[in-house]
């Protein structure tokens, strides 16, 4: 256990200061420190957030379009033709709280009755919304397979940009150089 954490002690070292501790040499005209500090910050955070959206529009398409798949699909596009979130197997604490509050996919499925509780009250998608519903919705080529892909490319991404963030910076301070 001692040898493992050893390692990964080591590999922790390594990245820090491979990676988050670049060498910028002299710059004549940016501040090296605020550049050391900020830019893999800013960078890790860019990659993560490119992360992050692919994860909320995984979400987004695969476990919330699962309700507007099966409403199309039982044919629920007027109040009388509306169906429970039980009938269509989407009777969860998500696809209420989405469907009670003002969002993206409330705009999309609405209640047949305005007063209904939200655990009896039937939903349909509107004739109107049925073809941008259906396009917004569609499920993720690839599934969990394309979201770990653009996880590695993110992380592959990061440690590029990391690894020529001190060749740039210095690219710019000479540009700047030439400016002046």
């Amino acid at each position: 256990m001692s040898a493992l954490r050893d390692f990964f002690a080591e590999l922790g070292d390594y990245l820090g200061e491979k990676y988050f501790s670049p060498d910028l040499g002299d710059l004549n005209y940016l501040n090296s420190d605020a550049a050391v500090r900020f830019l893999p910050l800013c960078i890790v955070g860019l990659c993560a957030g490119i992360f992050l959206a692919a994860l909320i529009y995984y979400y987004n398409c695969e476990y919330l379009g699962r309700a507007v798949r099966r409403l199309y699909a039982a044919g629920a596009f007027s109040p009388e033709e509306a169906k429970t979130l039980a009938e269509i197997r989407c009777d969860s604490r998500a696809y209420r709280k989405n469907l009670r509050r003002d969002t993206v996919l409330s705009k999309y499925v609405r209640p047949a009755e305005e007063d209904g509780a939200a655990e009896s009250a039937r939903y349909y998608i509107p004739e109107d919304r049925r073809a941008t519903a259906l396009k917004r919705y569609k499920p993720l080529h690839g599934g969990i397979a394309s979201l770990i892909g653009i996880l590695i490319a993110c992380v592959a991404l990061c440690f590029i940009l990391l690894y020529y963030t001190p060749d740039v910076v210095r690219l710019a301070d000479n540009a700047i150089g030439l400016i002046k």
